[in-house]
């Protein structure tokens, strides 16, 4: 077996006795949260029961030749508890106790771990509990590095070559980002070489496991379900694994905490994996369940692998509304969209000065904490720029290598400028061209063989509630935060234009006006106004809850 070099493994908390790490740092680099025992058991409910069901119509010898894996098995959470349901079924279907309890935490569940400390304690709880060998049954390895040799040895150690029944558990979250929990360089060379596009970029290690676990699961009669960070359904670094587990798998359901389950600050839900074609609703539906109490929320036409997100389910449990709109093309068809890099951002270091005066030879700088909604904050409150706090930051151009002084010109022009990570779609439109864009503000102007198109037509299309709609049943789960929305250039570009360009028309007014507006109170009702002139051009017949609901998103009301 692979002994693993880097640490990734995952404990979780038991009943009755919670396996510690020494130090939380430690538990951080591991990615290391304990799964509380209420979670472990509703995802056995959701995955586990239904197995146990079906084979006790079949007989004694069809429930002990259950398997369930834990591929992250830390201290053993989910292997001991699903080991103590199929005793009980074992049991109660006529086995002698001494041997419903050798066959259950013996043979039927089976885990790997890369921490050898926790390998051990969970061995330990097995046999206590009346497995007979749990060396065999539990090793030390690192499961994503594992050759498929080697997977092949150990399903044959335990006699299920063509695969597990189940693959159930809380794989380690590592933030690639972070320093202190990103893989080494080599450990990453060897992912991509295993994983392919899976493990490209910035994907999180809990996301190949969810590729591994189909991988080793059987093809028929099977199931998988791990919990997964919340970023798996939107971000750009889940897409290879969301078509990856889609190929030949069927989403039957998506789990959504809604809340904190873990000591680590991240948002988790669990996607419940089935062979294509076995799906519980059987109709290509998949059932939806939130909160700690896992209640159902209802279903929804399961993603498939083409899908660019799962977007529309989150936003289906977070009551996005989903009404029907009239449509002319997208905003592409207008505009250009374009977002700046990070040579943009550290090429203006040293560059900005405060001043509040106004001088066109340097201009406003503009971020995106400075941006709301027909508002922009400049010279209102501070703002921070290169870890430095700015009232009046302007950029002083002289210094500027060529390069970016061209990318500076090509921004200094008639434009709106757009916020993401926020709840709604934020536009402030940049009638004369005197601020310049940070990163990660999307420019947007119209397309050269479009000159005349107006700039609060535009504005006054992305920041509607149709817009932010659209925009959180495609992209809700991408931000930073939850229930923020993080677009693309691409993506605000594909947004739709409305059907009713005369109702279009007066809605642009009105965000002149409240884009003109220095009253606060004001400038609201001009949204307000405009919001619902859009939802007008958009169609919407009954648009007062979409209104309300947009409302409810603006800054300033939560």
């Amino acid at each position: 077996m692979v002994k693993g070099q880097s640490v990734v493994s995952d404990s979780k908390r038991s009943t009755g006795d919670q396996f510690h790490f020494s130090a939380s740092g430690r538990k951080r680099r591991l990615g290391a949260w304990y799964t509380p025992d209420d979670v472990v058991g509703q995802l056995l409910d959701l995955t586990l029961t239904p197995l146990l069901i079906e084979r006790r119509v079949l007989g004694l010898d069809a429930v002990a030749a259950l398997r369930v894996l834990d591929p992250s098995c830390g201290d053993g959470a989910f292997l001991v508890a699903a080991a103590d349901r199929i005793y009980r079924t074992l049991v109660e279907m006529g086995l002698e106790h001494t041997e419903a309890l050798r066959t259950a935490y013996g043979c039927c569940v089976v885990g790997v771990d890369v921490d050898p400390l926790a390998v051990d304690r969970c061995r330990h709880r097995l046999g206590e509990a009346g497995a007979t060998a749990p060396d065999s049954r539990v090793v030390v390895a690192d499961a994503l590095l594992t050759s498929s040799d080697e997977w092949s040895d150990l399903l044959e150690r335990w006699d299920t070559p063509a695969g597990v029944t189940a693959v159930i558990g809380n794989p380690p979250f590592l933030n690639p980002l972070a320093a202190d929990t990103a893989a080494d360089p080599n450990r990453a060379v060897a992912l991509r070489q295993r994983f392919g596009s899976v493990a490209q970029g910035y994907s999180n290690p809990a996301f190949m496991f969810l590729v591994l676990a189909t991988e080793l699961a059987a093809s028929r009669n099977s199931v998988v379900a791990l919990i997964q960070p919340l970023s798996l359904l939107a971000t750009r670094g889940s897409t290879a694994s969301r078509a990856a587990v889609l190929e030949n798998w069927t989403l039957d359901t998506l789990w959504v905490a809604n809340q904190r389950v873990f000591d680590a600050s991240v948002d988790v839900c669990a996607p419940v994996l089935r062979p294509r074609g076995e799906s519980d609703l059987g109709s290509g539906l998949t059932k939806l369940l939130a909160g700690r109490s896992f209640h159902p929320v209802g279903t929804v036409p399961s993603p498939s692998s083409d899908d660019a997100t799962w977007s529309r389910l989150l936003a289906t449990v977070r009551d996005v509304p989903d009404v029907p709109i009239a449509t002319d093309g997208i905003l592409g068809d207008d505009a250009i969209a374009t977002a700046d890099f990070r040579d943009q951002y550290y090429g203006l270091d040293g560059q900005i000065v405060e001043l509040p005066s106004s001088d066109r030879s340097m201009p406003r700088l503009l971020t995106a904490g400075l941006v709301d909604p027909a508002h922009d904050r400049w010279g209102e409150t501070t703002t921070r720029f290169h870890k430095n706090s700015w009232h009046h930051p302007r950029v002083r151009l002289d210094g500027l290598s060529d390069d970016l002084r061209r990318w500076v010109d090509s921004r200094l022009v008639p434009k709106v400028v757009v916020a993401t990570q926020t709840r709604v779609l934020e536009a402030v439109v940049d009638s004369d061209g005197s601020c310049l864009p940070s990163v990660p503000l999307v420019t947007i102007t119209p397309r050269s063989d479009k000159p005349k198109t107006d700039l609060w037509h535009i504005a006054a299309l992305l920041t509607s509630p149709p817009a932010t709609m659209v925009a959180a049943r495609r992209h809700l789960g991408a931000a930073l935060t939850t229930d923020g929305l993080k677009l693309r250039a691409r993506d605000l570009a594909a947004l739709p234009r409305p059907h009713d360009h005369a109702s279009w028309h007066e809605a642009a007014k009105a965000f002149q006006r409240a884009s003109d507006s220095d009253d606060q109170t004001r400038r609201k009702e001009g949204l307000v106004r405009c919001g619902r002139l859009m939802c007008t051009a958009f169609g919407v017949a009954d648009f007062e809850h979409l209104l309300a609901w947009w409302v409810g998103r603006l800054p300033g009301q939560n």
